[in-house]
């Protein structure tokens, strides 16, 4: 009697011990499936954070990659007009387009892209895709061009994907694989300094900060 009840009990524990490892098994594929279905929200500057705590590096991350553009634009001799910035979505560059393009003006000048050179270079090493975006201040544009004989209506709105437009192909002209590269145009609806109640030289100084194209390397 005494043997049958020993048996059972290690029955029972052995039982008791599968229950508590098929538990744990459910609650890490559990975890999985929420990490999938919520991967596509996350930001990818955001998850590569939270990479980065697990893994103790930054190697191969954007982070690293942000570092790297840093000490491009800020060492020497430097890249002027340029500011790296690491956001939640990916890294920024923000290029002021008031030297690369004449005021209301979509003719890119090349020659004051050179400098871009040894950042196109480092960025070009990896496999991120470049969203090439235009934004312009908030001073109201209605204005017509021909093309072809054609006249064309031109707004903040295609003004911003013009100047977009003409830094990619300058991007594809040095090597970056027009596979990797979006062209979006925001106009002025995405200020990174607000024009809203400001005057003389503040909102001066605020439009200028706001027209540029950046380059969201995600």
């Amino acid at each position: 009697m005494k043997i049958l009840d020993l048996a059972e009990g290690q029955k029972e524990e052995g039982m008791t011990s599968f229950y508590v490892s098929f538990s744990d098994l459910m609650v890490l594929l559990a975890v999985f499936f929420v990490m999938l279905l919520s991967m596509s929200k996350v930001d990818i500057g955001s998850f590569e954070k939270v990479k980065t705590s697990f893994t103790g590096t930054t190697e191969g991350t954007l982070i690293a990659l942000a570092q790297d553009l840093k000490e491009i634009v800020e060492g020497v001799p430097g890249v002027p007009g340029v500011e790296v910035e690491m956001a939640d979505d990916g890294v920024r560059l923000n290029l002021d387009t008031g030297t690369l393009f004449a005021t209301g003006s979509a003719s890119l000048k090349p020659e004051l892209l050179d400098p871009l050179e040894p950042l196109l270079a480092t960025i070009d090493k990896t496999s991120y895709s470049i969203d090439v975006e235009g934004h312009t201040d908030d001073v109201p544009l209605k204005r017509f061009f021909k093309v072809d004989d054609e006249r064309i209506l031109e707004t903040n709105w295609s003004l911003s994907g013009r100047r977009a437009s003409s830094v990619i192909h300058f991007l594809i002209n040095h090597g970056i694989s027009e596979d990797r590269l979006r062209l979006v145009g925001y106009a002025s609806t995405v200020p990174v300094n607000d024009p809203e109640g400001k005057s003389g030289e503040a909102l001066e100084e605020a439009r200028a900060s706001n027209r540029r194209v950046s380059l969201l390397i995600k």
